[in-house]
C-alpha cells in the first residue's frame, strides 16, 4: 500500500532535486523498483535517485518530514530485497558510481552506489585492488557494511576490514565522516553493523597490488566424489599460501564450451582457484588439485584479474528468483563433508549452487572486538545458494534451502554471514549473529545516528 504523498509536494521535491524523482505512475516505475532478486516484488511510495551527496540529504531530510521509512538502494544486489520496500521511500544511489583512485596513497574513494566492477575496473588501471566479493554486478555499499568475502580475504581480510574512512548522511540529514579518529563509534558499527545507520555516500579503501595478470581457474570432480575432494581440499588450504583462495562449489554442469556435452547438466564439485601474487608461482601452487583424483575439467592458467572477478557472474544473473542462507561450520569434518555431499548431489533447479568457503589467515587475525563484524573464529562459510527461473519451483527451492541450512545448523555453530540470509522467519538469528554484548553496543550507535529507526530495511537493528 503506498503512503499518500500529495502532487504538490512532489512537485516542490523536484524542484530542489537534482536526480531522478520517480512516482508510482511514471514511466519507469516498474524498472526502478526492480531488484536482483526476482522473487522481491516490493512497490515503494517514491524512488529518488540521488545524484550527489546534497541531493541524498534532500532525500532523506523529505523522508522524514513525509514520515516516510527509508530504504537505501546501492546496487540492489540483496538476497532480501533491503534496497526496496512497500509505501516507503527508496533512495536509490545507482547514479552515483564515481571511484577515485589514488595510487601513490594506494586508496580509493568509492560512491555508495558503485559495483564491485566499477572498483575493480577503475583500480586495475594502476594495478591495484581492494578485497571484494565473487560477482561483479554486487554493490560495494551493502557488501562492505556487512563483511565483504572473496579472492583476496585470507592475504588481506574482508571488504570491512580495509574500509579506512565513510561518510554518511544520517538519519536528521547530517553529514558525518566515520573514522578511527572521528565518530569511531560508528566506524565501528558500520563495518559489519549493515545498512542500520544512515546513507553512506562514499566509502574509502585501503588498496593492494595486485594484477593486472593473476593465476586461476577451476578444477572440477563428479559430485559424488565429494567425501574425497572436501577432505583433500580441507588439508590443502590449511597449509596454502595466503595468496590463494579455494572455494568448492556444487553446481549442475553448465552448457559451456569447456563442459564435455556428455557432463553437461550432470553434478560437479569444481575447485575454483584463484593465486593474487606471481601468476608463475600461483600455476605451481594449485598443481597438487590439478593432480588429485580424477578431475572431469582442468582449466587453470594466467588471467587477468579482472577476468577471475567475473567468473562467477554467469552463476547469478539479475532476474532469477533467489532464496540463500550462509551457514558457518567449525570445521569440514567427516559428518560435515557427508551431508554437504548428499545436499550437493541434490541441487533443486540448474541454477542452484552450493559454494563451500575456507575462513582462515588474515580474517581470523582481526581482533574480535576491532569491528562490528562478529565471527572471527577458523571455520568454513557454506553458502547455499537456491536460485531458480520458474515461479512453480519457488516452494520446491526454498524447501532445499532451508532443510539443508537446518541440516547443517545441527553441525555447526548457528551463526550466519548476514549478506547471505533471506529474510523471512530469521530475525532471531540475526540478532543472535551479533551476541548480546556486541548488539547492545550497535543498538546505542543506533540510537545516536538513526533514533527512529528510518532506515529499518535491513537486518535491523532497533535503537536502545
Amino acid at each position: 500500500m503506498h503512503a499518500v504523498i500529495q502532487d504538490r509536494t512532489v512537485e516542490q521535491l523536484r524542484d530542489r532535486f537534482g536526480g531522478d524523482v520517480i512516482r508510482p505512475h511514471d514511466p519507469g516505475y516498474d524498472e526502478a523498483r526492480r531488484v536482483h532478486n526476482g522473487l522481491i516484488d516490493r512497490r515503494p511510495a517514491l524512488v529518488l535517485r540521488p545524484r550527489d551527496i546534497a541531493d541524498v540529504v534532500t532525500a532523506v531530510n523529505f523522508g522524514r518530514s513525509a514520515d516516510l521509512p527509508i530504504a537505501i538502494r546501492g546496487g540492489g544486489h540483496s538476497v532480501a530485497g533491503h534496497g526496496t520496500c512497500d509505501g516507503g521511500l527508496v533512495v536509490d544511489l545507482s547514479l552515483m558510481r564515481r571511484v577515485d583512485v589514488d595510487p601513490q596513497r594506494r586508496r580509493a574513494r568509492v560512491q555508495g552506489g558503485a559495483l564491485l566492477g566499477d572498483v575493480d575496473n577503475a583500480t586495475q588501471e594502476f594495478g591495484l585492488a581492494t578485497p571484494s566479493g565473487q560477482v561483479s554486478a554486487t554493490g560495494i555499499a551493502g557488501l562492505t557494511l556487512n563483511g565483504g568475502f572473496g579472492a583476496m580475504q585470507r592475504k588481506w581480510g574482508l571488504t570491512c576490514d580495509n574500509l579506512l574512512s565513510a561518510e554518511v548522511v544520517t538519519a536528521n540529514g547530517d553529514i558525518v565522516t566515520a573514522s578511527e579518529d572521528e565518530n569511531s563509534e560508528l566506524f565501528w558499527a558500520l563495518r559489519g553493523g549493515g545498512g542500520n545507520f544512515g546513507v553512506v555516500t562514499t566509502f574509502e579503501f585501503q588498496l593492494h597490488e595486485v594484477g593486472p595478470m593473476v593465476a586461476g581457474g577451476m578444477v572440477a570432480y563428479r559430485a559424488e566424489e565429494g567425501p574425497e575432494v572436501l577432505a583433500f581440499l580441507a588439508d590443502f588450504i590449511a597449509h596454502a599460501p595466503e595468496e590463494l583462495s579455494a572455494d568448492a562449489i556444487f553446481q549442475l554442469a553448465p552448457p559451456l564450451e569447456v563442459v564435455p556435452e556428455d557432463l553437461q547438466g550432470k553434478n560437479m564439485l569444481g575447485i575454483f582457484l584463484r593465486y593474487i601474487g606471481d601468476p608463475e608461482t600461483g600455476l605451481d601452487v594449485v598443481k597438487p588439485v590439478q593432480a588429485f583424483g580424477d578431475p572431469i575439467l582442468d582449466f587453470c592458467g594466467p588471467l587477468p584479474y579482472q577476468a577471475i572477478q567475473t567468473m562467477l557472474d554467469p552463476l547469478n544473473p539479475k532476474g532469477y528468483l533467489n532464496y540463500w542462507t550462509g551457514e558457518y561450520v567449525p570445521q569440514l569434518d567427516t559428518e560435515v563433508i557427508e551431508t554437504l555431499t548428499r545436499h550437493g548431489t541434490d541441487l533443486p533447479a540448474q541454477q542452484s549452487v552450493i559454494q563451500v568457503i575456507p575462513f582462515n589467515a588474515a580474517p581470523t587475525r582481526v581482533a574480535p572486538d576491532a569491528t562490528a563484524f562478529s565471527h572471527r573464529e577458523d571455520s568454513w562459510l557454506v553458502h547455499y545458494l537456491g536460485q531458480w527461473v520458474e515461479p512453480h519451483d519457488t516452494e520446491r527451492c526454498r524447501s532445499w534451502v532451508k532443510s539443508s541450512g537446518a541440516d547443517l545448523r545441527e553441525l555447526g555453530t548457528g551463526d550466519v554471514y548476514l549478506n547471505l540470509v533471506t529474510d523471512e522467519e530469521d530475525t532471531d538469528r540475526v540478532k543472535a549473529f551479533w551476541d548480546s554484548t556486541r548488539f547492545d553496543r550497535l543498538a546505542k550507535v543506533k540510537a545516536q545516528y538513526d533514533p527512529d529507526n528510518r532506515f529499518r530495511f535491513n537486518h535491523n537493528i532497533e535503537p536502545a
